[in-house]
């Protein structure tokens, strides 16, 4: 006699009939309900009144999932995806080889522990080469480094998902930090320097500014437009800057 649990069932109301009369193939013993012309424990279907499809539940005696109305009872192994499983056996769900990024949908297989396995597609995260589509893959990083980032020093990093993790780079453009040998400044930071000290007099000038690449600006310390000589100062002249002896 069959007493097995389907995944996919109907409302608990419209299909549970009583015991002890025909159940598709089968005639139900007593004690048992019949869903969908299958013998069902109503104790199964009891834990499951209530909850969600996936959610925990427990029987006397166990545990399981609710699924399709009733509570799976199940193990790695049963060739039932249940609980905590990715997979079981020959039962992918609906994950493919494409979701590990590989080129292909076939290839993937479900590991004795029920966790998707994706050694046998052709490229996925975590075979160790930077496939399309990854920035990293474990300690391949594509001949990059954190310097192809905009950073002057320190250690690539690469996440589960094969993206890059700047976390472990250090120094850069940008961080208002004046870090670097070619750094003159860094955002607001101008290293205490000031026209002035860099040789430029008068008070019409540009003040000093730092661009984008962390060298002052071209346009700091310029008197109406240029800047003036070492002899020169800048003086505003009928409102215009002019450098004067």
């Amino acid at each position: 006699m069959r007493r097995t649990h389907l995944v996919a069932l109907a409302t608990v109301a419209a299909c549970v009939k009583s015991a002890a009369v025909p159940c598709g193939e089968d005639l139900c013993p007593a004690g048992f309900a019949c869903m969908t012309d299958h013998c069902v424990d109503p104790a199964l279907i009891e834990a499951c009144v209530g909850r969600a499809q996936n959610d925990q539940c427990t029987p006397p005696g166990g545990s399981g999932v609710c699924q399709g109305g009733i509570c799976v009872v199940g193990f790695c192994g049963d060739g039932i995806i249940n609980g905590f499983e990715e997979c079981d056996g020959t039962q992918l769900g609906s994950a493919t080889c494409l979701q590990f990024g590989g080129s292909q949908p076939a290839g993937l297989t479900c590991g004795s522990n029920c966790q998707l396995d994706p050694a046998g597609c052709t490229q996925y995260c975590g075979n160790g080469i930077v496939d399309p589509g990854e920035q990293c893959d474990g300690s391949a990083f594509a001949n990059k480094s954190c310097m192809d980032y905009g950073y002057y020093g320190g250690t690539l990093a690469c996440t589960s998902t094969c993206m890059i993790n700047l976390g472990g780079c250090s120094g850069e453009c940008g961080n208002d930090i004046i870090d670097g040998l070619n750094e003159q400044c860094d955002g607001s930071n101008l290293d205490g320097q000031t026209c002035l000290t860099l040789g430029h007099k008068g008070s019409g000038m540009v003040a000093l500014t730092c661009g984008s690449d962390c060298t002052f600006a071209p346009s700091s310390c310029t008197c109406g437009g240029a800047l003036c000589g070492s002899n020169q100062t800048c003086e505003v002249d009928g409102g215009i800057p002019n450098c004067v002896p």
